[in-house]
């Protein structure tokens, strides 16, 4: 078994602990708003880290797209070159081949393990979001229903009955609330606690897929490094700088450079 299909296979038993009841709501008492704040930031971290992961997989494929123009252009620009050098074909072979085989073998893998658990994770934030905001609901309703009490129970010669379905009302928008409260307070911790079920097994995931992708890429490129000069000091760096600059006066002495155009 490969690693890319080894990778997959161990990423799909890690993360269940993430699905379970995920019912949520608001309180107006200090413990719901401590939760409330405690939501709010996770929010906020985990959208950016979602996107984050979005942008790392665009920029890797943007890499890999350029290289692989990079190498046709090289061999699009050296075409008519009498004595052609073996380099220029090995770098758009080695570019090729990561291109057509380790870069889609990353993406596949990346985007099972990495970016659809975090897609996941992300997409219970709107369910939350939305229990948030029946609760505000809820209280507002409570609310409502407790002032209306309060003009029944201070009318002049009041309506007994009247005031004993204001008091149901308030009960009935009590218990709706309560139990939205309860839900919430409950159910932010969990949500809060198992980001730790999709963050260390993706995390492993990333790395290992990061480098099992550029040991593919390196394993490529080694096959161009065998057509070049093998690493010298700063003498050779100090040749190397003098043989372009040689060409470079060679090509400002033509004629038309010198024009004043």
């Amino acid at each position: 078994m490969s690693f890319w299909d080894s990778t997959k296979k161990t990423f799909s038993r890690a993360g269940t602990g993430l699905r379970g009841g995920s019912s949520g709501a608001q309180t107006a008492d200090p413990e719901f708003n401590e939760q409330e704040q405690r939501f709010r930031n996770l929010e906020r971290r985990a959208m950016k880290l979602l996107q984050e992961t979005k942008d790392y997989r665009s920029s890797v494929t943007g890499m890999v797209l350029s290289q692989n123009a990079l190498a046709e252009n090289l061999t699009a620009f050296m075409l008519d070159v009498q004595r052609p050098q073996d380099y220029q074909n090995a770098y758009r072979q080695a570019a090729m081949a990561i291109a057509q085989t380790s870069h889609p073998q990353f993406d596949e893998v990346y985007t099972r393990t990495v970016m659809e658990p975090m897609a996941q994770y992300c997409g219970y934030m709107p369910e939350f979001t939305k229990a948030l905001k029946k609760h505000k609901h809820l209280y507002d309703d409570l609310e409502k229903a407790r002032r209306a009490l309060a003009k029944e129970q201070t009318k002049a010669g009041e309506d007994v009955m009247c005031v004993e379905r204001a008091e149901q009302d308030v009960k009935y928008a009590e218990d709706a609330f309560n139990t939205m409260n309860k839900a919430l307070v409950a159910e932010i911790p969990k949500l809060i606690n198992s980001r730790v079920y999709v963050t260390d097994p993706s995390f492993e995931a990333f790395v290992k897929t990061q480098l099992q992708f550029f040991n593919d890429s390196l394993e490529s490129m080694d096959k161009v490094a065998r057509y070049l000069p093998p690493q010298g000091g700063p003498e050779d760096d100090k040749m190397l700088d003098q043989r372009v600059e040689s060409v470079m006066e060679q090509v400002r002495s033509l004629t038309i450079c010198t024009l004043n155009v």
